[in-house]
């Protein structure tokens, strides 16, 4: 049920769990360990639908490579970016929980296994299509990747009845994090701020932050100030190895034989390098889209190539008019980012309305991101050359030294990854591998800002798999807790 900011924190009024943030994340695990009996509390710091004054929170800055303005990159009321989800899903690909040769960073302290038992509850809650397998390309280096497509799913529409009637869930909007008190490695309470300026605290056994891939280190960064680094004693990846998937144009592409790539039923088709191309390139993972164009496309390109390869464009001209099937393509892509330290959230000297430091992105492409979508693009253009069944115009930013990224298209995937990794050791990352905050017993991180790394496929999935995880792990320290309580028995 929805209660009013007022009620908050009454004396007594202790919850099992306190969730902070209404996104994806947030309401599956408040539902989950509401259904199963637990006192759940759910704060989202946004209304119930969209609101200028709630979203202007979002309002930050950007330094480095073109990026949108923050506050245009996700949605700050309940539902959250799910709000605006587009549904496209696919897991990661198991070796991308791996280190790969080019970059160590991008290990994971766990395997897709681990989350492997996850999959189909979070296919069920996103209302996936079933995802065919991938199917390798001979002789190119390539695979041929799917995404389930379908209908995007809303939390707020999914779970309307149970935040409306479970008895154990309770939820609180316009609930903004201000601070948490921290004793002894346990957070001892939760302060939230409202728009008119009204504080109130909440005190619960769990914290659980799922505030999204920005406000997740900013709020850190803001909450570890204020308890002078009692909250995270070593800061030194607290809001870092920031991730985005870029997103751009990457080039055309004229077909003779549309056959291997299975364009004559499938006006779009998605690839990416196999496991051995990546190693043997020293690249990272990249996923290439390939849009089946119209016939004046096709007719323009093969003008252009007639300036280049005047016998090749003749070929495709005399194929074309005969009606033998020449087919053209718009090549773009969405591919992995280094993980880099220097990628980041920190605080800004300014404030928003409610009295804390803005958030600044900082955010540049390596070296190794561009050559990621160069080489796999590449590894495309050879493919056709190899076996003559087309051919490969790169795109002109990609054929320029140094490689620049595009300042304008659509830059990136808005999946805002990293700045509390998950990690082995409080030395690497700000959680460990069940999304446990090092420093504080009781204090957890959920959504993909505790990606060790993005590979190339859209984060939702794998994030909703991370909160059933986390959820049924919290289940477990409850259910033991009370179990102890009721032999008389202390844990």
């Amino acid at each position: 049920m929805y209660i009013p900011f007022e009620a908050l924190g009454k004396p007594g009024d202790e919850v099992d769990v306190c969730l902070i943030g209404g996104g994806a994340a947030g309401v599956i695990m408040a539902v989950k360990l509401a259904r199963q009996g637990h006192r759940v509390l759910l704060c989202e710091g946004g209304d119930q639908t969209f609101s200028e004054r709630s979203q202007a929170l979002y309002e930050g800055q950007v330094q480095g490579d073109p990026y949108p303005a923050l506050e245009d990159t996700r949605l700050r009321y309940l539902g959250g970016s799910t709000n605006h989800w587009g549904g496209i899903s696919r897991p990661l690909d198991r070796y991308d929980f791996a280190a790969k040769p080019a970059a160590p960073d991008t290990a994971w302290p766990i395997e897709r296994e681990t989350l492997d038992p996850y999959y189909a509850e979070a296919a069920d809650i996103l209302d996936l299509q079933p995802i065919p397998p991938d199917q390798d390309i001979a002789e190119a280096s390539l695979k041929r990747i799917h995404f389930s497509r379908g209908q995007p799913m809303r939390v707020t529409k999914k779970y309307s009845s149970d935040i409306n009637d479970l008895p154990t869930l309770k939820c609180c909007l316009s609930a903004n994090l201000f601070g948490l008190e921290t004793q002894e490695g346990r957070i001892k309470s939760a302060t939230f701020r409202n728009y008119r300026g009204s504080f109130r605290r909440v005190r619960a056994r769990y914290f659980v932050l799922a505030c999204g891939g920005i406000e997740n280190s900013r709020l850190l960064l803001w909450c570890n100030r204020q308890t002078q680094g009692r909250l995270i004693p070593q800061p030194a990846t607290l809001g870092r190895y920031w991730m985005e998937h870029p997103h751009a144009t990457v080039g055309h592409a004229l077909i003779l034989d549309p056959a291997p790539l299975d364009l004559v039923d499938h006006p779009t088709v998605f690839l990416s390098p196999t496991a051995e191309a990546i190693t043997k390139h020293g690249i990272l993972n990249c996923g290439l889209r390939l849009h089946r164009m119209d016939d004046v496309v096709t007719q323009r390109l093969i003008d252009d190539l007639s300036t280049l390869a005047p016998s090749l464009a003749r070929r495709f001209d005399a194929l074309n008019r005969q009606g033998q099937g020449v087919y053209s393509l718009l090549l773009r892509a969405a591919w992995e980012q280094e993980p880099r330290l220097e990628n980041r959230i920190e605080l800004t000297r300014e404030v928003d309305s409610i009295g804390m430091p803005r958030a600044r992105l900082v955010w540049r492409q390596s070296t190794l991101d561009l050559h990621t979508i160069r080489d796999s693009t590449l590894l495309f253009g050879n493919y056709l050359r190899n076996h003559d069944i087309g051919r490969l115009q790169l795109a002109d930013w990609l054929t320029t030294a140094p490689i620049r990224p595009p300042a304008e298209g659509e830059l990136a995937g808005r999946h805002h990854m990293g700045g509390t990794r998950m990690s082995h050791s409080p030395e690497h990352g700000i959680v460990d591998r069940d999304c446990r905050v090092f420093a504080q017993d009781n204090l957890y991180i959920a959504g993909s800002s505790v990606f060790p790394s993005g590979g190339h496929a859209n984060p939702t999935l794998t994030l909703v798999q991370l909160a059933i995880r986390l959820a049924a792990h919290l289940e477990g320290r409850l259910s033991r807790q009370a179990a102890y309580l009721n032999s008389g028995i202390l844990p």
